[in-house]
């Protein structure tokens, strides 16, 4: 997992990422980050392989921090290895 400051994460971004978002549907309807793919934190286990590329950074984000931390834990239990969280993502580019 990456420890990114708010540059890094706007420049890893700006090369493509994919911006990930493990709030809920709902959560998500009601606003997101742009360019964001929902998969809700309970469906990212069975989801992941099939909607994000295994091999392209991939950042996390959440209302809180607290599922992105656990959605981290798990894309690399998946074998995602260049993961990092956005912890106050209101404040990201």
């Amino acid at each position: 997992m990456l420890n990114l400051s708010l540059d890094d994460i706007c420049k890893t971004l700006l090369s493509g990422a994919t911006l990930l978002d493990v709030r809920s549907t709902a959560e998500f309807d009601n606003g997101a980050l742009p360019n964001a793919k929902n998969i809700p934190l309970t469906s990212l286990p069975t989801l992941a392989h099939d909607h994000i590329e295994k091999d392209e950074p991939v950042l996390v984000y959440c209302r809180a921090g607290g599922r992105a931390v656990m959605a981290e834990k798990i894309l690399a239990s998946l074998g995602f290895t260049s993961i990092g969280g956005i912890h106050h993502y209101q404040h990201c580019c």
